[in-house]
């Protein structure tokens, strides 16, 4: 389970696709039906990129549990970008 930032680093967002330091909007979702080959299913809280306009799940944006940009940017694109 991802540990959410505390407040002070919820203005952390880095987006891992433009590399964009602001966030226009941060979006709580309610999940889909459990689908085990979509990873979107488990995402909850989703920032959208003020440069790019991606929507970006929360804990690649902010980078929980002590992520690395790299690490957050490689995830983004591996398992959320084209889905």
């Amino acid at each position: 389970m991802c540990e959410m930032p505390d407040s002070e680093e919820q203005s952390s967002f880095i987006c891992p696709e433009c590399g964009s330091r602001e966030a226009e909007i941060v979006s709580m979702v309610s999940p889909p039906p459990f689908d085990s080959s979509d990873p979107w299913t488990g995402v909850l809280q989703i920032i959208t990129c003020a440069a790019c306009g991606n929507e970006i799940p929360a804990h690649l944006a902010e980078r929980w549990d002590d992520m690395l940009p790299e690490e957050a940017q490689r995830e983004w694109r591996e398992t959320y970008k084209d889905r």
